[in-house]
């Protein structure tokens, strides 16, 4: 066949939409020790996001392209993600509602060489193990999204590793176990200035304290009620006793 010929049978295929990414990033395929199913999913996010314009896609869309397993998805995203392969944003739109977005700036650091290309593991041992202690503390697995909260509190609000642990505990014995409440408990924390786990100490000291005198308030209430009622029952009936004798 010709090569124009050839070009006129695959028309129909050139036309069709195609996902680019950088050459160096096949050349450096090896060193970045990218496992296939990886790769396979970076390539499904960039494609979501060139073709499609779709910023984030769950794991069970990702797992019907890939033709994997949703779980295995949700921990391919979780270690790219704790490897510094990709990243997790999150926007505020203009109607006040949150929307999340795959962020591929770790991974082109990464080819450019701005990162060693293969981290060491005790760079990230405080994420691995903070992410261990809240799966044993709330019973479950946690999601990408959650993993990367937990990177944002430490790499971009700064919380100490003990702060954030402290805060799931806190959540855990107020029976909440959602990671936006652990972070209303942080967020109440830097409002109050606690540094130290003497803060900590002492401004829990202080709840325990108006907590307390809050419900010592709301028990002596009901009788200080029940006095004034007396007081104008005994008021309204001496009223009616002059009403009847004017003199008196």
């Amino acid at each position: 066949m010709k090569p124009a010929a050839r070009q006129d049978a695959n028309a129909d295929f050139l036309s069709t939409p195609f996902v680019h990414i950088p050459y160096q990033w096949l050349l450096d395929y090896s060193k970045l020790q990218l496992r296939p199913e990886e790769f396979l999913i970076l390539m499904q996010i960039l494609g979501a996001v060139q073709v499609e314009q779709s910023e984030f896609l769950e794991p069970q869309q990702l797992a019907m392209r890939a033709g994997l397993d949703a779980l295995a998805v949700h921990n391919i995203v979780e270690r790219l993600v704790q490897r510094d392969f990709l990243s997790i944003g999150v926007r505020l739109n203009d109607n006040g509602t949150e929307s999340h977005y795959y962020d591929f700036t770790p991974l082109w650091q990464r080819i450019r060489g701005k990162q060693s290309s293969a981290p060491k593991s005790e760079d990230r041992t405080w994420e691995i193990n903070l992410v261990n202690v809240f799966e044993q503390e709330l019973g479950r697995p946690l999601s990408s999204l959650e993993c990367e909260q937990i990177r944002v509190w430490l790499e971009q609000d700064g919380y100490a590793e003990w702060l954030i642990v402290e805060a799931l505990r806190e959540a855990i014995y107020a029976n909440k176990f959602s990671i936006k409440y652990i972070d209303r408990v942080l967020l109440d924390w830097q409002r109050h200035r606690i540094l130290s786990k003497p803060d900590l100490e002492q401004y829990r000291r202080g709840m325990r304290e108006r907590s307390q005198s809050q419900k010592q308030t709301a028990a002596t209430q009901p009788r200080r009620n029940a006095a004034k009622v007396n007081q104008a029952n005994q008021d309204g009936r001496y009223s009616n006793f002059y009403k009847l004798f004017p003199d008196s």
